[in-house]
């Protein structure tokens, strides 16, 4: 039986854009790896026999650079713990796949004892992927250590109909606009009640966040592709799907924060409408919560709940920008006058009602109106957010 048949690989989820070495003797071996390898998008930059010196393969280590190598490491001209120090020359890169023709429980202790990350043997499917994922997971927790971590704002509207959704939509559009070099952005659509981001980026999930909940712990930049969805400027990670959809566990909502914090540099997570358990376990990873309010009787009874409810629970004020949306013409001042006495804080941003616009939108593709009237006050507020310190900050003392 054809053993690529009854196990099938996880090769079409793999992108593999780390640099890979090879260090095989065994034809099956290096056959498999090679073809594998191709499958996921990646070619190997160094190649090597066993046999080969271990100073030869440093040099051309220093020289390449590789993240991974496969390595025979029992044909090896020396022991494995004296290759792999010539080799990686004090440093703890390239990370090693140690491979083997067997499965033989003294050659696999034999090579994760002297420093390798992974042990592989015939036949080389599926075990080459999973490897690579959990190999791919360490190379980016370390890379990790060195990055900026991207900022993650909640956008959480104080009553349905407020525009929050829309608001969030628009405003990762902006945002890209307001960053001074080209940046990823990220729309979570975490809203369990009435998810509708997708509606608004006009785009039809392919995944879901339940599944990027459930497979936390093998996340990587190549995994992380068949979770989210290209939706035009902008990568959407979908509601759960059904309303009955099961809460994760916090562990899982704290390591996903963790992961797309270092991916993106804004991650923008609709939080629908109140709250409710569901989205009080995400606030407890934001750094800040826009909460968007309009000018009418029962949204402004609303977000005073709201707003009080999250100080009696400890969350710092100073965190909370307040967005009017849907602000009317006239008197506008008035509105925005009796809202900042009425809560004691700054309306941080003022977008105006404007359907108008809305409604030309197509409906076959996202559109960001960046010189309408709704257009220009997203720009201004993403301008407020990507630079809180600069000119025209409304960021007041609560």
């Amino acid at each position: 039986m054809d053993l690529s048949q009854q196990f099938p690989d996880d090769s079409s989820r793999l992108n593999i854009h780390w640099k890979i070495g090879l260090v095989l003797e065994t034809p099956e071996l290096s056959s498999g790896i090679k073809s594998a390898l191709a499958e996921a998008g990646a070619a190997p930059v160094i190649e090597f026999s066993a046999a080969t010196s271990s100073i030869a393969v440093a040099n051309a280590v220093e020289q390449e650079m590789p993240d991974i190598l496969f390595v025979e490491l029992s044909r090896t001209t020396k022991p494995a713990a004296e290759w792999m120090a010539d080799v990686r020359r004090g440093e703890d890169t390239p990370l090693v796949v140690a491979v083997h023709a067997t499965a033989d429980p003294a050659e696999m202790i034999s090579a994760l004892r002297s420093g390798a990350s992974e042990f592989i043997c015939l036949p080389v499917r599926p075990a080459i992927f999973e490897a690579i994922e959990r190999v791919s997971a360490l190379i980016e927790s370390r890379q990790s250590a060195t990055l900026e971590q991207g900022r993650i704002a909640g956008i959480l509207s104080a009553k349905g109909g407020c525009g929050a959704t829309s608001v969030a939509c628009h405003l990762s559009a902006a945002l890209r606009s307001a960053e001074k070099s080209p940046c990823r952005i990220l729309v979570a659509d975490l809203d369990y009640q009435s998810p509708g981001a997708h509606r608004v980026l006009r785009v039809q999930p392919r995944s879901h966040a339940g599944e990027a909940f459930d497979s936390v712990r093998r996340l990587s930049s190549s995994a992380w592709r068949e979770f989210v969805t290209p939706a035009g400027p902008v990568d959407l990670l979908a509601a759960p799907r059904g309303a009955a959809a099961a809460l994760p566990e916090q562990w899982r909502v704290e390591s996903l924060f963790r992961f797309v914090g270092r991916q993106y540099r804004w991650v923008l997570a609709d939080l629908g409408r109140h709250l409710n358990p569901a989205n009080w376990m995400f606030l407890q990873n934001i750094e800040e919560l826009c909460v968007v309010t309009a000018p009418e009787v029962l949204a402004l009874y609303q977000t005073r709940s709201v707003l009080q409810t999250l100080t009696s629970r400890g969350f710092d004020k100073s965190r909370i920008r307040l967005i009017l949306n849907r602000n009317r013409t006239t008197p506008q001042d008035f509105w925005v006058e009796s809202i900042e006495q009425m809560f004691e804080m700054s309306v941080f941003a003022v977008i105006p009602n404007d359907y108008s616009t809305l409604d030309k939108l197509p409906r076959d593709r996202f559109e960001f109106p960046a010189d309408t009237p709704f257009g220009k006050a997203l720009v201004k507020l993403a301008g407020r957010l990507a630079n809180p310190n600069g000119p025209g900050s409304l960021r007041k003392a609560a």
